[in-house]
């Protein structure tokens, strides 16, 4: 069983002039997933402030409530406050440990956090490894979540991150941290925000080797993308074992994504759904984290196929297939063999 967690006060985060991160990108989620009858949509926590202290700097979380406080104001140049974003921001990271309250418990297999704002490019003090902005981040939600969990007796996390671009922000707070395994498939930073996640960051002292970074050039399609998958990511998570797995589940690596240049169809998306849910049995549960994502078709049909391969259903996806050029399939296949050559002393990839 899957649930979701949605609070209307995400709706109350808002951009003070036209901004592609917007309450329509939840909305629109929510009013495709009430079609569907039977999904049960509860409310998030709403007392997290110990979980912020335990995973940003004080300074930075006392820095966004004298932001509200003033009103609208801009943190950076994508970053926005509004008055109604504290609260937003708060239930965001409450939906998270809500959702890994419902896994653990035994109550739900899965859950699907649909929050905004996102949180993947926050560390520790707002921006992360020198990026330019917050990438219209508050509070690392997935980051938070894991926090919660491992105070909650987990001892292993798999936090996979296949938004469009880098965690910037997660990598940099589980960067030491063994107990986190943190992998990221993303757009090549050279070529997008925030310009972070090379694949020789591999995490540092007791973390090494628990940081993955495969970054895809431009133009990378399905294929290539499960090529990538099959070859470095599922092989790993399959080594380290998690007890329990985050998504940051970005729907901006989508061809119709205005935002970056990867071309995946919802093909993918629904193998990645698919392998997580033939993995529920070995782990106590997968909590999706909605993250990016800008094409309000897209995230609509992405949620709903969700939902349906998480509850058991079966599905059509009315995309056909994308094809890496051949030229980029070179560029990716390079990219697989240099992850697998950096990765290989610590996992049994090859």
């Amino acid at each position: 069983m899957i649930g979701v967690i949605y609070d209307e006060a995400y709706l109350e985060h808002r951009p003070p002039r036209n901004h592609i991160e917007n309450p329509i990108r939840v909305s629109t989620i929510i009013k495709e997933i009430s079609k569907m009858g039977d999904i049960t949509i509860e409310k998030p926590l709403s007392n997290v402030d110990e979980w912020l202290f335990k995973t940003h700097d004080r300074s930075y979380v006392l820095q966004i409530d004298n932001a509200c406080n003033e009103g609208y104001v801009f943190l950076d140049a994508d970053t926005y406050v509004s008055p109604g974003t504290c609260r937003a921001a708060r239930l965001a990271v409450g939906a998270v440990l809500r959702g890994i309250d419902k896994v653990l418990s035994g109550e739900w297999d899965a859950a699907y956090a649909v929050v905004r704002p996102p949180g993947h490019h926050v560390g520790h003090t707002g921006r992360a490894l020198m990026a330019p902005t917050q990438g219209f981040c508050i509070f690392n939600n997935v980051a938070v979540g894991a926090v919660y969990a491992l105070e909650r007796g987990i001892s292993k996390i798999a936090i996979l991150d296949i938004d469009v671009h880098h965690g910037n922000g997660t990598q940099e707070i589980f960067y030491g941290d063994p107990r986190v395994l943190y992998v990221s498939l993303h757009q090549d930073p050279l070529t997008i925000y925030p310009g972070t996640g090379f694949i020789d960051e591999v995490g540092e002292g007791e973390g090494e080797g628990f940081n993955v970074n495969v970054p895809l050039p431009p133009f990378t399609a399905d294929d290539a993308y499960q090529e990538t998958l099959n070859n470095v990511v599922w092989p790993i998570i399959d080594e380290f074992k998690p007890q329990l797995i985050l998504v940051s589940l970005g729907f901006d690596a989508h061809e119709l994504d205005s935002i970056a240049n990867l071309r995946l169809s919802l093909n993918t998306y629904t193998e990645i759904f698919r392998r997580l849910k033939n993995i529920i049995g070995k782990v106590k549960g997968v909590v999706f984290v909605l993250e990016g994502g800008y094409n309000y078709d897209v995230l609509s049909k992405g949620s709903r196929l969700l939902i349906d391969i998480m509850s058991g259903r079966e599905v059509e996806v009315d995309e056909p297939i994308t094809q890496t050029d051949p030229r980029t399939l070179a560029r990716v296949k390079s990219v697989i063999k240099d992850v697998v050559r950096i990765q290989s002393p610590y996992w049994h990839i090859t």
